[in-house]
């Protein structure tokens, strides 16, 4: 393995989201598609995602995916790819152990290893229910694929040339109230009653006594909230977890024990648990909680990113009097509270609060007082040493060189 020899910040890093001469620019197809009618985000669940050609696999683009994962990866997976990242102790779930190769979102069968497709759809869309972040928003295809390909190279089965079968789902039968009643006598028949519990939460007799593969308790999934699926709230996801599994858990797969067409009723009985649709996340600017007075146009506009519980740029540099305009996104959702930003001396009109990935917020305010001043997170988005971290130098520079303020 190489040595990686980089101070990389706590939590999910998303440095690979700044097009540069190395990195091409995001392409069309990278950015979340909108419907016509509604100009909502159309909802992808893991099947679905279109993925592009694979590059040629060569040296280079291992190294760059090195680099991708050190910018980006590093601190949650740590360096050595186990899961024991900086970050790791301050996760739940933890993050996935690349060298024990016990991947759960796959179309192979049980204990195989994913396809690269695979691979490359987890880092593009995340995982619902964990800290782990969809990719596709700050990352381009060819980064993906880079780092898809250098996450591979902790763990020597993917150079085995082990034999991966993806498993075909079959076409869905009708969904009548008979595929229900039939799908219901599976839940029974099969032991999902048995972890996942007569009203689907999770509750079942055993559930109290699972662990993974890392010998942590783990809890079943609770079919009552759509919105934690790992792999997208959609019926061919459900029929495609009951037949692959989830390696690395007790949930095994079910190809070859299960006919395609009995997979997809149990799957319309799951689908009954569900209360309600999961949420959608709505991208909103936001402005402070107190205004002095009407800001027309913005001076200066600054993109403002979180990085692993660090901002991106590090350092803002104005003119005193300039409108500025700050827009924020982070890349990881600090442990479920977001992130947020404020200015010492300024956070009376620069103040923002629980930004979310994907939902970026934005505040405008004046500079009008000069000096060199700290920003930071205004949202308790961790614990111990990684929110502390979370701070940066707002420099208002006064070309009269008059008086000044400063707070650090």
């Amino acid at each position: 393995m190489r040595s990686i020899s980089i101070t990389v910040a706590l939590g999910l890093l998303a440095a690979g989201c700044k097009p540069s001469a190395e990195q091409p620019a995001p392409r069309p197809q990278d950015k979340p598609r909108t419907t016509a009618a509604t100009s909502q985000p159309v909802k992808i669940t893991f099947s679905d995602l279109p993925v592009p050609p694979k590059p040629e696999v060569t040296p280079q683009l291992i190294a760059h995916g090195e680099t991708v994962y050190a910018q980006n990866c590093l601190a949650c997976h740590g360096s050595k790819g186990d899961g024991n990242g900086d970050a790791a102790a301050f996760l739940l779930p933890k993050p996935r152990n690349f060298v024990q190769a016990n991947y759960r979102l796959r179309s192979t069968t049980m204990g195989e290893l994913p396809t690269d497709e695979d691979l490359f759809r987890a880092v593009s869309l995340g995982v619902p229910g964990t800290p782990m972040p969809p990719w596709r928003i700050h990352l381009n295809d060819q980064d993906r694929w880079a780092v898809v390909e250098y996450i591979k190279t902790f763990s020597p089965r993917f150079s085995g040339n082990e034999k991966r079968n993806v498993i075909a789902l079959g076409n869905p039968p009708a969904r009548n109230e008979a595929a229900l009643a039939e799908g219901k006598s599976l839940y029974t028949k099969m032991s999902c009653i048995t972890c996942h519990g007569e009203s689907g939460r999770g509750d079942g007799s055993s559930a109290v006594a699972l662990v993974d593969d890392s010998n942590l308790r783990i809890r079943p999934r609770d079919f009552t909230r759509p919105a934690a699926f790992k792999s997208g709230y959609a019926t061919k996801e459900i029929v495609r977890t009951i037949q692959t599994g989830f390696n690395g858990t007790p949930m095994i797969g079910f190809h070859g024990s299960l006919s395609d067409e009995d997979a997809w009723k149990l799957a319309y009985y799951i689908e009954t648990f569900a209360k309600a649709a999961a949420p959608t996340a709505v991208v909103r600017a936001s402005r402070s909680f107190l205004e002095h007075e009407p800001l027309g146009e913005p001076d200066v506009r600054i993109k403002l990113i979180e990085r692993a519980w660090h901002y991106d740029p590090a350092v803002i540099r104005v003119k005193k009097n300039q409108i500025v305009e700050v827009t924020f996104e982070p890349t990881d959702n600090g442990l479920g509270a977001g992130h947020g930003f404020a200015i010492s001396s300024y956070d009376e009109v620069a103040f923002l609060n629980g930004a979310m990935v994907g939902a970026p917020k934005t505040v405008k305010f004046r500079a009008d007082r000069a000096g060199k001043f700290t920003f930071y997170c205004a949202t308790q988005c961790s614990t111990e040493k990684l929110h502390p971290l979370m701070n940066g130098t707002f420099i208002v520079e006064d070309n009269a060189a008059k008086e000044t303020a400063s707070a650090q």
